[in-house]
């Protein structure tokens, strides 16, 4: 049976899991579970993704790029060297390189994928996150909302019915959601939250910082 990973394409993180025996198990990129979702353009005029990207962002803040899932569903066209890209091209490299790691680890290509999203995601966000897997050369075979897929791992088995609230504070963006479990069936109710708040912020402050001097 051929594996399907799952994603968090997250705006500060992105992370990688496959299902193991039927339990989650995050994949390491660089020594790490959690990856930098940064891209950045090296001395030498190559591509850096993840970590290394991150490192060279005080050094070259023009020529790295952080948060790029706020401009998801958008005509933005983002600077990096020499070349302009697309909100869809930035995080494709970032999916090809949670693939890769992916790849590694399981000493198999990899062809598939689950992306999650935030539940405020609309249509057009969300096409451009499956655009994203497209050209990082994956078939995305699910759309799943964030509060959804924490829903599910908090009760895998979800056996009886229940309301649960589930709150993302995640690097770049902070929001709640009304979750309503009947019949095995998960339902986002509501959701709703801010787009700019997020427990590391942190980056945007230093980057306008940098700028400034």
């Amino acid at each position: 049976m051929e594996t399907i990973i799952g994603i968090d394409l997250g705006t500060t993180n992105s992370e990688v899991a496959i299902l193991k025996e039927g339990k989650p198990e995050l994949i390491e990129v660089d020594g790490e579970t959690i990856m930098p979702s940064c891209v950045a353009m090296g001395p030498d005029n190559t591509l850096l993704v993840g970590r290394a990207a991150r490192n060279q962002m005080v050094a070259a803040p023009e020529a790295t790029v952080l948060s790029v899932k706020r401009k998801m569903g958008t005509t933005t066209q983002i600077p990096l060297g020499e070349k302009t890209f697309t909100p869809e091209e930035i995080s494709a490299l970032i999916l090809s390189r949670l693939k890769k790691a992916a790849q590694d680890h399981l000493g198999a290509p990899v062809s598939k994928a689950v992306i999650t999203v935030p539940a405020y995601f609309d249509d057009v966000q969300r096409k451009a996150t499956q655009n994203a897997g497209i050209l990082a050369g994956m078939e995305i075979v699910r759309i799943i909302n964030e509060p959804t897929a924490a829903a599910v791992a908090y009760d895998a088995g979800l056996e009886k019915d229940q309301v649960i609230l589930v709150y993302d504070l995640g690097g770049g963006t902070f929001d709640a959601s009304l979750v309503v479990v009947e019949k095995g069936v998960v339902e986002v109710k509501a959701s709703h939250g801010d787009t700019h708040l997020g427990g590391d912020d942190f980056d945007q402050l230093l980057m306008k910082h940098v700028n400034q001097q």
